[in-house]
């Protein structure tokens, strides 16, 4: 692996933006939780014509769909918040060179560095 790394103050800022964001995150999960109304306990023995199950039926999917994406952006961050406490993040997972800089603050979910990126764009 290359020996370079980012500064301690650096990695700091970006720990507690992915720690703030991992909170955000899990607290709007909650939140969708409430908002599903196949989890309301009086929905199994609600009369509702077909319009409204309909509608709930959509809203349900709805929130699904919000919290897998969630979801998968909640694992990101426990993978990063872990790769920065190992000493690897910003290392391309692929060659484990350094990201460049301009390219992890544009997005510092990426775990390649721009030729890897390439490589791997279907």
């Amino acid at each position: 692996m290359n020996t370079n790394k980012y500064p301690k103050k650096v990695l700091e800022s970006l720990k507690t933006f992915f720690e703030d964001e991992k909170i955000h995150i899990t607290m709007r999960l909650a939140q969708l939780d409430s908002e599903d109304p196949l989890k309301d306990p009086d929905h199994a023995i609600d009369n509702a014509d077909v319009l409204t199950d309909v509608n709930e039926e959509l809203t349900h999917d709805q929130v699904e769909a919000n919290k897998k994406s969630l979801e998968k952006r909640l694992s990101q961050i426990v993978l990063i918040l872990k790769s920065i406490k190992e000493g690897t993040y910003g290392f391309c997972v692929k060659c484990h060179q350094m990201i460049d800089t301009d390219r992890l603050s544009s997005n510092p979910y990426t775990v390649f560095c721009i030729e890897c990126a390439k490589k791997n764009t279907l």
